[in-house]
């Protein structure tokens, strides 16, 4: 089963190479290319028209290119500028998730489906993938993404052991996120494979007798990171909780794959955008590179063009991002602006005020000057990002790997929201927190069995109500003692919660090194447009209270 198909298999999150990690800067690779070699997709077309003479008579459309239309490029937004801006998105990506029983246009086909047949990854990296059920549809060739499609189910209502598996400490994300972040990961190299499978008519299934030694139709894939994940509502422990994951945008050399959680069928939880890099397992060049490219993903109806759309727009934000990027090992590196520095430079001069015991609340700058050293008045240091930094070390084991032996992406996503958990609860004191989602994580290298994972864990930023974890995993190779530790690993978690009543009676983080000053300045300006915001951590925080109240009575 698995061992012929084994050397063009997709790679997962964990065998990510760093030539080609988005959002980062360092190659221009690895965002979506819509720009499609049309003679080599040609036979690829005509197999995917066969596919779906069977369909309903939905208008469909081939997507080679991004639509040029005047109305298209002006609603594209290159960055989020603005709280109204990041909210419209929001309502966006709601409004386009993908709902089986209620597409209208077209009969979705959903069967159960073998799991380990067609989910291989999930299958075998989960230790409870015995316990969920994998539904698609099981006799197109998957072009659309309604074909791409994999729904997996929880079934956390009936079975009391899958749901201690997955408990949270939080009453309103009780569903743990780095249990979620560890299923996509492996589900969304289930789905690309499957829409790469088009080529040669498997449907994304392992089965030798659907074995295909074309080597001009094999691929490759590696998982450059995921982005733009928020929690959209309460997690309830009490019911099944559906994963649907599904090709949204297809370019030569790379595709986008979105993954929705749903609870009672009409609630949307949580949402993930994932980016896929096609390689030619030759090579290991992107298909662009070697006059290859992907299968075609064709359009059925209107929600599949507005989730074309949404892709367009993140791959444009996400170029955006790179060229202002921040981050010293990247090609283009900006410093921050005069503004910015202005307001480091206020956090600094308040907290050697604060240690001469000088500072007291108030004052043009948030605070003044006593002109005296009576500390009744003042208030304690400002914490630091050195205040809250932890760290965990792991020696990689088999039990970790990914079927190419390399470490699962999804450890290195549960380990890493775990980490940060502990830190935003740390700075919390203890008290509820919740966990919002991810700005992004970024995967630069595979790592091998053997080698020493370290995860660092920086709180870089925190309001009264929210905090942003900055998250970096290091690679120490035991065959190298000398090397200097490689970055693996680059995550930001959000966080919302009641902070104002910290320990050191201050909710503002102060980044001393230059390291910590990037990463709280970009944590800064994250926040600033895509929040979470007080009135919304208000209804979560009430909402949470509701539920405890419940609970105890």
């Amino acid at each position: 089963m698995w061992s012929s198909r084994l050397p063009f298999l997709l790679c997962p999150s964990g065998s990510t190479i760093s030539s080609f990690s988005l959002g980062n800067g360092s190659s221009s690779s690895s965002v979506i290319d819509n720009t499609n070699n049309i003679n080599n997709t040609a036979d690829r077309t005509t197999r995917a028209m066969t596919a779906i003479t069977r369909r309903t008579s939905a208008t469909l459309t081939l997507r080679f290119q991004p639509s040029t239309s005047s109305s298209s490029s002006s609603s594209l937004r290159r960055c989020f500028h603005s709280k109204a801006d990041y909210q419209q998105w929001r309502k966006d990506v709601q409004d386009s998730a993908l709902k089986p029983s209620n597409n209208q246009t077209t009969t979705m086909r959903m069967e159960p489906l073998d799991l380990p047949t067609f989910a291989p990854f999930l299958h075998s990296v989960s230790p409870m993938a015995d316990q969920l059920f994998l539904a698609g549809v099981q006799d197109a060739t998957p072009s659309s993404p309604r074909d791409s499609l994999l729904e997996c189910t929880y079934p956390l209502a009936s079975n009391e052991i899958l749901r201690y598996s997955v408990t949270d400490f939080s009453h309103w994300s009780a569903f743990r996120l780095g249990k979620f972040y560890e299923l996509v990961d492996a589900l969304t190299a289930d789905v690309a494979y499957r829409h790469a499978a088009a080529n040669d008519g498997t449907n994304g299934s392992t089965d030798d007798n659907n074995n295909n030694n074309n080597n001009n139709e094999e691929v490759t894939l590696v998982t450059a990171g995921h982005y733009h994940s928020r929690k959209y509502g309460k997690t309830d422990l009490h019911k099944d909780v559906v994963l649907r994951s599904y090709v949204t945008q297809v370019g030569r050399s790379s595709l986008e794959v979105r993954t929705d959680a749903w609870q009672d069928e009409d609630k949307l939880v949580n949402v993930c955008h994932t980016i896929m890099v096609a390689l030619d397992p030759k090579t290991m060049k992107p298909l662009s590179k070697v006059g290859k490219a992907l299968p075609p993903l064709i359009s059925e109806d209107d929600g599949d063009e507005d989730r074309i759309r949404l892709a367009d727009q993140h791959q444009q934000i996400r170029l955006d991002r790179s060229q202002k990027a921040m981050q010293l090992r990247n090609k283009v590196s900006a410093p921050p602006t005069i503004d910015e520095m202005g307001e480091l430079h206020r956090l600094h001069r308040r907290r050697a005020l604060q240690r001469e015991g000088q500072f007291v609340s108030g004052g043009g700058d948030g605070g003044g000057i006593t002109g005296s050293n009576d500390n009744s008045n003042t208030l304690a240091c400002s914490p630091t990002v050195q205040d809250y930094t932890f760290r965990s070390s792991r020696v990689i084991f088999p039990e970790q790997r990914n079927v190419h032996g390399k470490l699962f992406g999804g450890f290195v996503m549960a380990e890493g929201q775990s980490l940060a958990q502990f830190a935003a609860t740390f700075f919390a004191m203890g008290n509820p927190i919740v966990p919002m989602g991810i700005d992004e994580a970024i995967f630069l290298q595979p790592v091998a069995l053997g080698d020493m994972v370290t995860f660092t864990a920086r709180l870089v930023h925190a309001t009264a109500t929210t905090c942003r974890v900055n998250v970096t995993v290091e690679v120490r190779d035991p065959s190298a003692p000398s090397r200097v530790p490689v970055r693996s690993n680059r995550l930001v978690f959000v966080f919302c919660g009641d902070f104002s009543n910290n320990n050191r009676g201050n909710a503002e983080i102060i980044p001393e090194t230059y390291q910590e000053i990037l990463m709280h300045v970009d944590a800064q300006r994250r926040h600033a447009v895509e929040g979470p915001w007080e009135d919304e951590v208000k209804g979560i925080l009430e909402e949470m209270q509701k539920g405890n109240d419940s609970s105890s009575t």
